[in-house]
Order: C-alpha cells, then sequence, then structure tokens
C-alpha cells in the first residue's frame, strides 16, 4: 500500500514539473536572453519584448516591440511618432552583442536597407522578463520587457517599403 502512495505521489509530482516547465519554454528566454551570454533560447516568433520604460519614464508616443532571433536578425514592429496613425511599421535587420571589458556586454545592429541603428547600447541586464539597456551617446535607458506580441501588431504591419521611412523616425 505505502509503494501505491509513493508511486502516486512521485506521479503527480512529476505532472506538476512537467506543467510548470512548459511554461518556462513558451513564455522566457531562459538565461540572458540567448546570444547574450551562457545559453537559454531566444523568444520564439509570438513572444519578444515590449518598450515598456525610455529615458527615464514611459513618454514615448507610440508602441515599440522587438524579436530576435538565434540567427543573429531581428524584427522591430513600431508605432511612433507620425506613424501612430498608420499602424505598426515592421523593420528587420541584423544584431550583435559582443563583450566589452569596459562595459560589460554591447549591442548593436544594421537595418536590412544597411542602415545602421542610431546607437550602440550597453546591455545592463537581460533576463527572462526583462531587458534593460543603455545608449553609449546619451546614456537614455529602454527597458523592454517580455511580452506576447498581439496579433494586430504582426498582422498589420506597414513595410519600410510602402511608405517613405526616414532613419530618424527608426526607435532603435
Amino acid at each position: 500500500m505505502k509503494s501505491k502512495l509513493r508511486l502516486f505521489a512521485l506521479m503527480f509530482l512529476g505532472v506538476l514539473l512537467s506543467v510548470s516547465c512548459s511554461k518556462k519554454e513558451e513564455g522566457g528566454s531562459g538565461g540572458d536572453g540567448g546570444n547574450g551570454g551562457d545559453g537559454g533560447e531566444i523568444p520564439t516568433a509570438t513572444y519578444g519584448w515590449k518598450l515598456t520604460s525610455w529615458n527615464g519614464g514611459t513618454a514615448i508616443d507610440g508602441y515599440v516591440y522587438l524579436q530576435f532571433a538565434d540567427d543573429g536578425t531581428f524584427t522591430l514592429y513600431q508605432q511612433i511618432g507620425e506613424s501612430t496613425k498608420a499602424g505598426y511599421e515592421r523593420l528587420t535587420g541584423t544584431y550583435v552583442i559582443e563583450n566589452d571589458p569596459d562595459s560589460n556586454r554591447i549591442i548593436s545592429g544594421r537595418y536590412s536597407d544597411d542602415t545602421p541603428w542610431k546607437d550602440t547600447y550597453i546591455i545592463e541586464t537581460w533576463t527572462d522578463a526583462e531587458i534593460r539597456w543603455r545608449a553609449v551617446s546619451d546614456a537614455a535607458v529602454s527597458i523592454y520587457t517580455w511580452s506576447e506580441i498581439p496579433d494586430y501588431v504582426t498582422a498589420s504591419s506597414v513595410s519600410t517599403t510602402s511608405r517613405s521611412a526616414v532613419p530618424e523616425q527608426r526607435f532603435l
């Protein structure tokens, strides 16, 4: 009787552990965001990072979502400034995370049209729940939180080729 009870308890514990682990795989980046360090997977296509704070507050006219892929590419969905009336703009490109002896790790990137990001960023933290990085040029801090990207953001995005995209209007 005791062995059956132990077996049942072990099976129940196994079910609980598998449920909690499956949530982690679906919604977390594991470790410190994949390419940024010691491991973990990169967010899936339906998850990414939402800008929640910029330069000490949340005062940004619009919304920004960001996805990183393990092949060194990114997708940025932005609805900022004048573009808030036109839906989300989808921008793609490549990124690189490098170790810098003075400031830990830095991230930089280029858009698909070969325009560089407007800045290089020092990665202050990159956890399962939050990315915090600081612009090298003006020390503006951006905080992104792990978030599901709504379907209306990805489905109704406007490509950069369908309207004139001025590089100064790009968030990164």
